[in-house]
């Protein structure tokens, strides 16, 4: 609760700074800039109204540390996306290395509970999006990707 209070009074200012940044920008280059900060100033406020309402409600000092195992699946999640990051860079290429990052990751959290069916409909929706993704940057904005040795 106090985290969300100090993150959303943080992207609050920096929203603030920046859109105050694009008044530098003309108007047709300024407009979605700062839409997308108007939609996250809204977005911020609404987290902070209710990280001082959810805080108004607790006033009891409970102490809630990180479990064990949570914190493990944090740091193993920590280690896997800066893996992800090298591999994706010099090995697999963005496409490749961004769906086996995705599905493993899905794989551990999801854990013991985890059913084929549901296995396969995920994986399959996530490299459809994967491939999106993919596809409009590299392929039609020409954003370059990270290409790997396989793509």
């Amino acid at each position: 609760m106090i985290a969300d209070m100090v993150v959303s009074i943080f992207l609050l200012i920096f929203s603030l700074v920046l859109l105050n940044q694009t008044r530098q920008y003309n108007y047709l280059s300024a407009v979605f800039p700062q839409f997308v900060l108007v939609f996250l100033m809204i977005l911020t406020v609404i987290l902070l109204v209710r990280a001082i309402v959810l805080f108004k409600k607790r006033r009891t000092s409970e102490s809630k540390f990180i479990a064990t195992k949570d914190l493990f699946y944090v740091l193993l999640v920590a280690a896997l996306s800066f893996l992800w990051i090298y591999v994706m860079d010099w090995i697999l290429g963005f496409l490749l290395g961004s769906i086996l990052f995705g599905i493993v990751i899905f794989a551990i959290l999801a854990g013991k509970s985890l059913k084929a069916s549901h296995f396969l409909l995920f994986s399959f929706s996530y490299v459809a999006i994967v491939f999106i993704f993919w596809y409009a940057l590299g392929k039609l904005l020409h954003v370059p990707l990270p290409r790997g040795l396989f793509f």
